[in-house]
């Protein structure tokens, strides 16, 4: 059998070595990395120096090699028994790992990491770069001209113009307002807001808030006082943010694909004058079962689907100018504007037809949020 020339650091990775390998002379003309396990120090030391450019704590090692470098390797290990031998990049991240820790004196952490060591042995370069800070709060929206997330004007694509008054967006949002305070305290590059559902632009969200998440990119910085953040929202008409601490990353799932239910209160105006009578009429709908079709404000960019959602409780008054104000405790996912309008029949029961008129949503604030749930978890 053909033997393979093996340098000294893939040659030790074999198990038996005289079976099918014989060390070579020189490193460039090992058979299996042709040289390139021996870029490790260079590679090492280079993004050793990135990362002194931001704060970090621990770090995880990532590596890169040619596919034909695995393919070599393959023809090799083909010989040999599963563990007679070890696998060039688990190797190479143990040299690698061992060496950083040496050179910076922090720790290894491949799950929770500050920073990657990205070495790239088909490129011959590497990077440091700081892994995403996450914060977790609630978000209070007081204004009825926020959208949630960044929404490039439709006319430009962001990029600014007439028709935007080059802001390049539809709507200012309460991730721009979150990312002005988090993004400079951090050092950041950008943030990314992950919340748990969403309002519409014309929704305010009071009570509680909204339990968001911010992902804050590329930071300088891995600690701030957030105490000083939620005094910095505290003036902001539009936005406020609350209860912030620093959460891992897998606390995105839990917000965003957790369901809660909501209490809305909802202004009711109708073609006639809505009364006494009415009021106990929309108290009726109390633990009844809609059917609600995609509403027809939407079905531009949702399927149009059939949900079931239950009202759960539903307590109404009289107002001034012939309206009504609903008090609104939902399941998760219920279209409260199509409630009460019927939107055409898509939702059925609806407060229209119940009424026997044309109602409307004037306006609408989700008052409390119950994520109770999220409060176990301990996000710090």
């Amino acid at each position: 059998m053909e033997k393979s020339l093996l340098c000294k650091f893939c040659l030790a990775r074999f198990k038996k070595k005289d079976a099918a390998t014989r060390i070579s002379v020189g490193e460039d003309s090992c058979f299996i990395c042709q040289g390139l396990s021996g870029l490790l120090p260079s590679l090492v030391k280079n993004a050793a120096s990135q990362s002194s450019s931001f704060e970090w704590g621990t770090f995880s090692v990532s590596t890169s090699f040619p596919r034909s470098v695995l393919a070599r390797e393959e023809k090799v290990a083909d010989h040999f028994a599963p563990g007679e031998f070890s696998v060039l990049k688990n190797s190479i991240n143990a040299l690698a790992i061992a060496a950083i820790s040496s050179q910076t004196g922090k720790k290894n952490s491949q799950r929770f990491a500050d920073a990657i060591f990205s070495l790239d042995f088909a490129s011959k370069t590497s990077k440091a770069l700081p892994t995403p800070v996450y914060i977790f709060g609630h978000y209070q929206k007081l204004s009825r001209e926020h959208c949630q997330s960044r929404w490039h004007c439709s006319e430009c694509g962001g990029q600014g113009c007439p028709s935007c008054g080059g802001s390049g967006q539809n709507y200012p949002s309460v991730e721009e307002e979150l990312g002005k305070v988090l993004q400079p305290l951090f050092g950041a590059a950008s943030a990314t807001l992950h919340a748990s559902g969403r309002e519409d632009v014309d929704v305010r969200m009071l009570g509680n808030g909204r339990p968001f998440v911010m992902e804050l990119k590329n930071t300088k910085k891995r600690s701030a006082d957030l105490r000083e953040a939620e005094a910095a929202f505290a003036s902001n008409p539009s936005v406020r943010a609350l209860g912030l601490k620093m959460a891992p990353p897998n606390f995105i799932d839990a917000v965003c694909n957790s369901h809660f239910e909501k209490e809305y209160s909802a202004l009711v105006a109708a073609n006639r004058p809505l009364t006494k009578q009415d009021a106990a009429k929309a108290a009726s709908l109390s633990g009844t079962m809609l059917f609600q079709q995609t509403p027809n404000r939407v079905l531009g960019r949702r399927a149009d689907l059939e949900r079931r959602r239950k009202v759960l409780n539903i307590s109404a008054a009289q107002v001034p100018r012939g309206m009504l104000r609903l008090q609104i405790l939902a399941e998760a996912g219920t279209y409260i504007k199509e409630l009460i309008s019927g939107d055409e029949g898509r939702t059925k029961p609806s407060l229209s037809s119940l009424l026997g008129c044309r109602a409307a949503c004037e306006e609408l604030d989700v008052v409390r949020i119950h994520d109770y749930f999220l409060e176990t978890l301990k996000p710090d």
